[in-house]
């Protein structure tokens, strides 16, 4: 009964250890696709980041409140045109 509660209890605390490394994730900024320059990073400001699980197209030329809303990824990955970026929420 000991050895249950015990592996019960590290089970749980591999959950939530895994839980909260899985949001202290950092992602590099975007690289825009097609024209401009290759390797250029793109400032996003943070407010502006789609949320988790969902994507945006951002165009580096236009204002933040300027930009296409965020929707799902596997919709938008299609719809990225030259010179504007995929950002991944």
């Amino acid at each position: 009964m000991l050895r249950l509660a015990l592996n019960s209890l590290r089970l749980a605390c591999l959950v939530a250890g895994t839980a909260m490394v899985a949001g202290c994730a950092v992602y590099a900024e975007p690289v825009p696709a097609g024209h401009g320059q290759p390797g250029q990073p793109v400032h996003i400001p943070p407010g502006h980041y789609p949320p988790p699980g969902q994507c945006r197209v951002w165009y580096p030329d236009r204002p933040p409140g300027h930009q296409p809303p965020p929707g799902p990824c596997e919709t938008l990955q299609y719809q990225v045109p030259p010179g504007a970026v995929l950002v991944q929420g």
